[in-house]
């Protein structure tokens, strides 16, 4: 029973990061880039604030499912049965996914602000095809950096997350004491 509890929270927290990398890639590759090509700036703010906002309540799902899975199996374990590179390798995940969290959080609430603005006639693309002298801009230009400077944090916590993950997963392959006792965490 533990074990099934064990591989399906794994399977969470593994499709957890893959939602708020792949969402978030997606999102600053694709439809950013694709969105220039509505000539509109209001019409180009109304669907990216539409897009960010719905993908938003996905992507802290996913954060939240992270970060439960990982502190819920890393409070079944004492310590005692990892090596020491797996406790190091522990206490950095554990930034990681703090880190995620807080950015995941903050990227979503400013994000919203960021979309109210654009609801006032105070978007991005409206600021920028005003020259920065729209009513709001500057509130509108500072919000946005912020918001895509936490959004690099967060894609940053989140592809080291996944790369701790993996080491972790090695480690304890390598270890039979620590291999009995990961299947505990995800």
């Amino acid at each position: 029973m533990m074990s099934t509890l064990s591989t399906a929270a794994w399977a969470a927290h593994d499709v957890g990061l893959a939602t708020a990398v792949g969402g978030t890639l997606y999102g600053r590759a694709a439809l950013e880039p694709a969105l220039h090509e509505i000539a509109d700036p209001i019409e180009r703010d109304r669907v990216a604030t539409a897009a960010w906002q719905k993908f938003s309540w996905i992507n802290l799902a996913a954060h939240g499912v992270v970060a439960a899975t990982w502190f819920v199996g890393r409070a079944m374990l004492s310590g005692r049965e990892v090596s020491g590179p797996a406790r190091s390798m522990t206490r950095i995940k554990d930034g990681l996914v703090i880190a995620s969290l807080v950015t995941g959080i903050g990227t979503a609430v400013l994000g919203r602000m960021l979309g109210q603005c654009a609801r006032r006639g105070e978007g991005p693309a409206q600021v920028r095809e005003a020259g920065g002298t729209a009513r709001g801009g500057e509130r509108t230009v500072a919000l946005q950096r912020v918001v895509g400077g936490l959004g690099i944090a967060n894609l940053i916590a989140n592809i080291g997350t996944l790369g701790i993950t993996a080491a972790l997963a090695m480690e304890g392959s390598r270890s039979p004491k620590f291999a009995m006792r990961s299947r505990c965490l995800p």
